[in-house]
């Protein structure tokens, strides 16, 4: 390959690689092992999507500080007595409306105390470049509005305290939800650090936070510890001249 060529090849490669984005459907645990229901999510574990660390937990008295942990939520377990997090067609326990199983998959994220007063649900960054992006959902949003119980969700994107944007979650009145996901999404950030999920409805108990399949979307346009192009051209430029000395060299 020509050094011209092998140069347009790196600058292509630098110009349209713009995205990186992973997914979390806590299938697996931070480690890579194998959830089991109602097991803890520690405040330090990293759940990893691609090169971004992700941690979630609850602040519950809103004062900046995680004290509450997310835990795992076996769908569909019917156990006797076990926790849920959320109740659906038909009150079945952790189970998705017909034709969204697959997209429940076995296990998503409930606060720690059941259909308790939760504060603030928090997912936190930790990575070298800028996170422009993001989405989740929030499973079973439904309420009964004849009663004055309903359900809806604030969710915020932050830049340290400094708020990016904001989605409100449909209000929640009856069971069109009941037992689907919906979705939020940002895009276009300049670099979320931070995720909050507030419940915002009129419930004061019976609150249920099922979460699930997170996306963070780096953008990887400018990529961090990498030289500039030209830096490059001159890499490879002298890569290039000292192996055509060497070949010279040889009888």
């Amino acid at each position: 390959m020509s050094v011209i060529r092998m140069l347009c090849v790196v600058y292509a490669l630098l110009i349209t690689a713009n995205i990186n984005a992973g997914l979390i459907d806590f299938e697996k645990t931070a480690l890579g092992g194998q959830p089991t229901d109602n097991g803890t999510i520690e405040f330090s574990d990293a759940f990893m999507a691609d090169g971004v660390t992700v941690r979630f937990g609850f602040d519950t008295d809103s004062d900046g500080t995680l004290d509450a942990k997310a835990v795992f939520e076996e769908a569909g377990n019917v156990d006797i007595g076990d926790d849920t997090g959320f109740w659906g067609i038909d009150s079945a326990r952790d189970v998705a409306a017909p034709g969204y199983t697959d997209l429940l998959g076995d296990f998503f994220l409930r606060q720690s105390d059941p259909y308790e007063p939760f504060g603030i649900f928090t997912i936190l960054y930790e990575t070298d470049r800028r996170v422009t992006a993001a989405s989740g959902e929030i499973w079973d949003i439904d309420g009964n509005v004849n009663k004055g119980k309903t359900e809806q969700f604030l969710v915020q994107a932050f830049n340290g305290s400094t708020l990016l944007d904001s989605r409100q979650s449909p209000l929640g009145v009856d069971k069109t939800l009941n037992g689907l996901p919906w979705t939020f999404g940002f895009d276009g950030l300049s670099d979320i650090t931070k995720i909050n999920i507030t419940f915002i409805g009129s419930k004061t108990s019976g609150i249920g936070l099922a979460f699930n399949n997170f996306s963070p979307v780096e953008d990887i346009s400018e990529p961090i510890n990498v030289p500039e192009p030209s830096t490059l051209a001159l890499l490879v430029l002298g890569a290039m001249g000292v192996a055509s000395r060497r070949l010279r060299k040889l009888p």
